[in-house]
């Protein structure tokens, strides 16, 4: 199955794009997701997002389909054909 995949900020920039289509299996979830993210794009990947499900200030947020995940069933949130997945790295502003 198929669902969108958005990246923002320094990650966008570690994929090389604002949005893919990407094949996953069914019944996958966010958690199992990353760890497929994590090897197809590597240790810069891996680097710039940390452990977003262990650590207490995460390096990165999960969206899906406009929820944070935090509000769903966090990394075991299951995804469904056409789901869109927004990775948001951390924004500092003063």
């Amino acid at each position: 199955m198929k669902v969108n995949l958005k990246f923002l900020a320094s990650i966008r920039e570690i994929v090389g794009a604002h949005e893919i289509r990407f094949e996953i299996n069914p019944g996958s979830t966010v958690e199992s997701l990353l760890e497929v993210l994590e090897s197809r794009f590597g240790a810069e990947f891996k680097e710039a997002v940390g452990k977003p499900f262990e650590d207490k200030n995460p390096k990165i947020m999960f969206i899906v389909n406009g929820r944070d995940i935090d509000f769903l069933k966090g990394p075991r949130t299951e995804l469904k054909e056409g789901d869109t997945v927004v990775l948001i790295p951390p924004v500092a502003g003063g």
